[in-house]
């Protein structure tokens, strides 16, 4: 393992050598990795506050920085703190990267069957011990020796296929584990402490059905809560209400259509559940700052949705 001082640019030169191995040229944008669980992004332009989407997971940031602004928070992961999600979220997000000092990050996604079993193993789920729980969905936390050794052998990996299969799956686990091992990293259980309302509202947000257009006193039902009870953990949880965050959800899913998976403007609408097409470009641009039909300038975007 590198010294502690290098350990984010050993990191970085081991992706990049994945990268001009497998001829990913030029350095931009999302990059699969043997991992299945594990993307990379490399970008090197700044991009102004603007909104993104996260799944469950962990953002590892090698180089370069992100701040990111939900509600009245503000929070910053880089080389030195990484960001844990426990819950699909969007909020606001600033990047600061440029071709010196690209912004080099890795995505893992948590799978709440491997968490659970983690944290059973390590007692965090055991109702006899006082294990504190966070109820925010988004946290940053701090990168510690434990951490780096574990994401610098996990780089080595990418260019050795073997390596990938054989050890990759078992060093994410030790990665998840020592998040875990942190108050702050411990929002990942979001998704796995099922005698809590709020994992009653994670098991709704992992359903793939549902478009926002329900009402709130359907949502409260489907989770088994009163409306009142409902919304106040949702937006605990989330921190917005239920039909900000749908709707933002379903912004995001259209915006993936058009860019990535070439729909027309009309079929993207239709897809999310719009009826208006009127409407529906308009809370795109409200969001965005574009209209759909210019969603292909938007290229790369820096978010892990």
């Amino acid at each position: 393992m590198p010294s502690q001082l290098n350990y984010s640019d050993a990191c970085v030169d081991r992706i990049a050598s994945y990268l001009t191995k497998t001829k990913a040229e030029p350095k931009r944008g999302f990059f699969k990795t043997p991992l299945p669980d594990v993307d990379i992004f490399w970008g090197e332009v700044s991009i102004a506050r603007s909104p993104l989407v996260y799944e469950p997971g962990i953002a590892v940031v090698l180089s370069g920085q992100k701040v990111g602004f939900l509600n009245d928070r503000r929070f910053i992961y880089n080389a030195t703190q990484y960001l844990a999600v426990g819950l699909p979220v969007s909020f606001e997000c600033e990047t600061e990267a440029s071709t010196e000092t690209p912004l080099v990050a890795l995505f893992l996604r948590a799978d709440p069957g491997v968490v659970s079993e983690i944290a059973v193993a390590a007692g965090l789920l055991d109702p006899t011990t006082k294990v504190s729980l966070p109820i925010t969905t988004v946290d940053p936390v701090p990168v510690n020796q434990k951490l780096k050794d574990a994401v610098f052998r996990l780089c080595g990996y990418f260019s050795n296929p073997t390596e990938a299969r054989l050890l990759g799956p078992q060093t994410l686990r030790e990665i998840f584990y020592h998040t875990l091992q942190d108050v702050h990293g411990r929002v990942l259980l979001a998704q796995t402490v099922t005698t809590r309302p709020e994992s009653r509202i994670a098991a709704l947000l992992r359903r793939k059905d549902l478009f926002g257009t329900e009402s709130v006193e359907d949502l409260a039902q489907q989770a088994g809560m009163s409306p009142p009870s409902f919304y106040r953990h949702f937006k605990a949880v989330t921190g917005q209400s239920p039909k900000k965050y749908f709707q933002r959800q379903r912004l995001f899913r259209a915006k993936s259509l058009l860019v990535f998976e070439g729909a027309s403007v009309a079929e993207a609408a239709r897809h999310v559940g719009y009826v208006s097409p009127s409407q529906f470009s308009r809370e795109f641009r409200n969001l965005f700052g574009l209209p759909p039909s210019r969603a292909s300038e938007f290229g790369f975007n820096y978010d892990f949705d």
